[in-house]
């Protein structure tokens, strides 16, 4: 019986393919086959594979090796040639090359701008040296529908982890001061932005100091660190601030602080923005006992985990501190979350990180790829859709014994070349657009040299031209020389339904492209015209600081005095900001196991008049100025619903301190964030000394007037310091700002996209029309008509159009409602809009293809007859 037959080591066979002499390769393998046939027989395997490497190494010698530096000649000479045959056919199908060009570079600027914004946003936090072990504690409470996730923490953590668990290199409890704050250097007074911080923040974070330890500035009560810019604005130069005192007030206080620490400015792509840092301290002055409580969750907390250390295994730690130390706390918990990830990944489902910015980073990114692929389709479509006309061409090619990998070779030259002409111009495109894509997306992006972006953009570009050219590749070079040569190309109609597949395709993802941008820009239009549930018109807000701390009610009263304010309050929040719940309320009939939160809410004398809140029932505090119903409190209309009162008023509530408060009115609910959040529970209590903020109504005939009133109001009691001011309807548009930039963007690439199909279906028309040329004028001899004609022409590709509705417009529909429902409040789907969409694709498909067929339509026919 025969032995079966046992091939050689192929590793050691490539090897000698890969390096001898094509011309003699095939008997010199012969001959090390037979070899190694004979050893195996005699010898064994182990010895036949020893000889065969040892002859595969020795045939490596002058001869037998073939010669590199005239293969590579032969590869630079076939590559020149390549190139010079693609500069041939620009110049010869000139009309197809720009409707690349222009399409290709199109595609490329687009994905070159989102690329750039897409970085930029993954950027942010990114520069923080121990990033990759850096945390911040997460509060969470287990409701009894869904997990909450809060971003606060208690304050009383810090001492806690440093103490008592180990795993942790350092911890810090931090507090963002409300507000610009007022600082004062002999007569020179400016406002910055502060931040309570313990010891170690500098430790953990990359903010890095100009002068100073560290390690330990801010350690003590009296010490402050200067950002380089508030350095300069206080003392003129930031050497010449260190050891100074500055003087601060914080609350009713005004602190003597020396300055040991000059810190460089915050880069832009950081999420916490502070001019000054003080000692965490003043913290706990300021809450007292309570923030020393398991329950005040104020602060934010963060840690860096030693290597190996199990963020989960810290939260649960945490959590079961909070169930032995805060009674009733069996609900609440806590986890750890990568500080770095929480700028992309900044919205919480069911205590999970679900979603938030890293959504639109992820929907650009697909809409960078789908713009790029639709570019892409159009070259594909136009290189097989104009090979006829290189049909005799590349037979001949064959025909000579051209190998089909050199003819790939060709295509992909050709479409490599026109991708890299096209990143030139979308570089001058992106130069062009670079400002007014800063103004759209409020950031502050440029072209930069480094090596992400360079090899970001060629990747881009030879990916795109690998891409375009992969179907004309295998296209063109896989029919056989006679079938070529007798130009019979036309008769594959798998080919043709390829074609038409594309367009069907690209104009699908047009579609539902166009479909977004409806449904964002018709969602954001119906945010912007909800009721916000109080009357937000010529309202103006102001911080009240400085020496109107001491003097509330005398500054109040001026302001309600003026002839342009019809009615002016204090509060202690910023209506349009989150702040921390309290769940330390309790009533008549409270289910010892519900821990409900409430929004907590200081006011002055006419609060709910000044900001036109109606009442659902009761009545509001008495408009007397001050000192006035100070046992009473008023709640929403979700406060009464959370705690389960059929008869509100009346009630006597237990606030967390102990006192008691009677239910006096209800207020209708009103939307104290975002319209984006479910209603609240608010619980109002008259208390205009614990007030930050200034609502004052002004005329609408005197808007400016009244602005300088209360500016100069302001300036006799806090004289030479900066008059800042906000007007509430503009903050809450602010507040979308970030919305209608995605919204603005997608718009732009949607349309640019549609653009991009029309440009591919443009010259798809043109083409196929003039293939039909002879066709055509035997129609007009015959006595057809322009309109016939014209239908002929446009039928074929207005179904195709007609099949791109029917397959984007479906899941178009499913995932807008989806996306909507999202949303606590939401604007509906009309059939109407998904009716405009389809009306105005057909119509914009038809247009072109009427529009390029006319040419081909009022052609002599005799013109069209002549032979080539």
């Amino acid at each position: 019986m025969e032995s079966p037959y046992t091939p050689p080591p192929r590793f050691w066979m490539r090897l000698f393919l890969w390096y001898c002499r094509p011309e003699i390769a095939e008997d010199i393998e012969g001959d090390l086959h037979e070899r190694y046939q004979l050893r195996l027989q005699r010898q064994g395997r182990a010895k036949a594979h020893r000889r065969f490497i040892m002859e595969v190494l020795f045939l490596f010698r002058p001869g037998i090796v073939r010669p590199l530096i005239n293969t590579r000649s032969n590869s630079i000479a076939m590559f020149q040639f390549n190139l010079k045959i693609a500069f041939r056919n620009i110049r010869r199908y000139q009309r197809t090359f720009l409707i690349n060009l222009i399409g290709l570079s199109t595609g490329l600027a687009c994905t070159l701008l989102i690329f750039l914004w897409v970085q930029d946003e993954r950027a942010v936090d990114q520069f923080h040296e121990h990033k990759d072990q850096l945390y911040q504690v997460h509060s969470v409470f287990y409701g009894p529908e869904e997990t909450e996730v809060f971003r606060s923490a208690q304050s009383v953590l810090g001492p806690f982890l440093r103490e008592q668990v180990t795993g942790i290199q350092l911890t810090c409890v931090t507090s963002r001061i409300a507000g610009n704050q007022l600082l004062k250097v002999g007569d020179r007074t400016t406002k910055a932005r502060g931040q309570l911080v313990e010891k170690d923040f500098f430790q953990m974070f990359s903010f890095p100091l100009q002068m100073g330890d560290p390690a330990t500035v801010v350690a003590e009560r009296n010490q402050v660190v200067l950002s380089e810019k508030l350095s300069r604005e206080l003392f003129g130069a930031p050497q010449l601030a260190m050891g100074q005192s500055l003087d601060y007030q914080l609350g009713d206080e005004i602190l003597s602080l020396e300055v040991v620490g000059i810190m460089e400015d915050q880069p832009k792509n950081s999420t916490q923005q502070f001019d000054f840092a003080l000692s965490f301290e003043h913290f706990r002055d300021l809450q007292g006992e309570s923030a020393e409580s398991w329950g005040n969750y104020s602060p934010a907390c963060y840690v860096l985990l030693e290597e190996g250390t199990d963020p989960k295994t810290i939260g649960d730690i945490i959590t079961q501190a909070v169930h032995e130390n805060e009674a009733n706390s069996e609900d609440m918990g806590a986890s750890l979350f990568p500080y770095t990830s929480l700028y992309l990944h900044n919205k919480f489902e069911d205590g999970k990180q679900s979603g938030g910015r890293i959504t639109y980073v992820r929907l650009f990114s697909l809409v960078a790829l789908f713009i790029l692929g639709i570019a892409c389709i159009n070259f594909m479509n136009l290189a097989t859709a104009q090979a006829s006309r290189r049909l005799k061409e590349i037979g001949v090619k064959k025909a000579m014994g051209a190998v089909r990998r050199s003819l790939m070779a060709q295509q992909f030259t050709e479409s490599t070349l026109i991708a890299f002409l096209s990143l030139t111009l979308a570089l001058v495109w992106v130069a062009l657009l670079l400002p007014e894509f800063n103004v759209i997306t409020g950031k502050r992006l440029f072209l930069t040299w480094d090596l992400t972006w360079i090899s970001g953009a060629l990747g881009i570009t030879f990916l795109a031209g690998v891409l375009a050219g992969s179907y004309p590749a295998l296209y063109l070079s896989g029919f056989h020389p006679l079938q070529l040569l007798k130009s019979n190309l036309n008769s594959h109609q798998g080919d043709k339904r390829a074609r038409e597949g594309l367009v069907v395709f690209q104009f699908a993802i047009s579609i539902l492209l166009l479909v977004a941008v409806s449904v964002v820009f018709k969602q954001i239009k119906y945010t912007q015209n909800m009721s916000l549930g109080y009357n937000q018109e010529n309202v103006v807000r102001l911080r009240t600081d400085g020496n109107i701390l001491q003097n509330r009610e005398t500054f109040l009263q001026q302001v309600n005095a003026l002839p342009s304010v019809t009615k002016a309050t204090v509060s202690s929040h910023h209506l349009q900001r989150h702040y921390t719940a309290n769940t330390g309320i309790k009533w008549p009939g409270k289910d010892p196991d519900l821990r409900a939160a409430f929004e907590i809410v200081h006011v002055g004398p006419e609060f709910f008049e000044t900001l036109e809140m109606p009442l659902a029932s009761g009545r509001y505090f008495g408009k007397e100025i001050w000192r006035l119903d100070t046992n009473q409190v008023l709640v929403n209309e979700s406060a009464v619903e959370m705690m389960g009162l059929e008869e509100p008023l009346g009630t006597q509530l237990t606030l967390w301190n102990g006192n008691k408060r009677e239910i006096i009115g209800v207020v209708k609910d009103f939307h104290f964030e975002t319209v984006h959040e479910p209603f609240k529970p608010v619980v109002f209590y008259y208390d205009p000394n614990d007030t930050g903020y200034l609502y004052a109504r002004v005329r609408t005939e005197h808007v400016g007037e009244a602005v300088s009133e209360i500016q100069s109001v302001y300036g006799e009691f806090n004289p030479g310091v900066t008059f800042n001011y906000t007007f509430i309807d503009e903050n809450f548009e602010a507040q979308y700002r970030a919305e209608r930039q995605i919204a603005d963007l997608a718009r732009y690439f949607a349309i640019l996209a549609v653009l991009i199909s029309c440009l591919g279906l443009l010259g798809l028309v043109a083409f196929t029309a003039d293939r039909r040329k002879k066709e055509i004028g035997v129609r007009k001899v015959l006595g057809a008509s322009v309109v016939s004609i014209l239908v002929l022409l446009s039928r074929n590709f207005a179904k195709l159009i007609v099949l791109a509705l029917l397959l984007a417009l479906p899941p178009g529909y499913l995932l807008a409602q989806r996306w909507l429902d999202t949303f606590a409040f939401h604007t509906q789907l009309p059939h109407t809009l998904f009716a405009a969409i389809a009306g105005l694709s057909i119509l914009l498909a038809v247009s072109i293809v009427v529009f390029q067929s006319w040419r081909i339509t009022r052609m002599n026919p005799a013109v069209a007859l002549q032979d080539e």
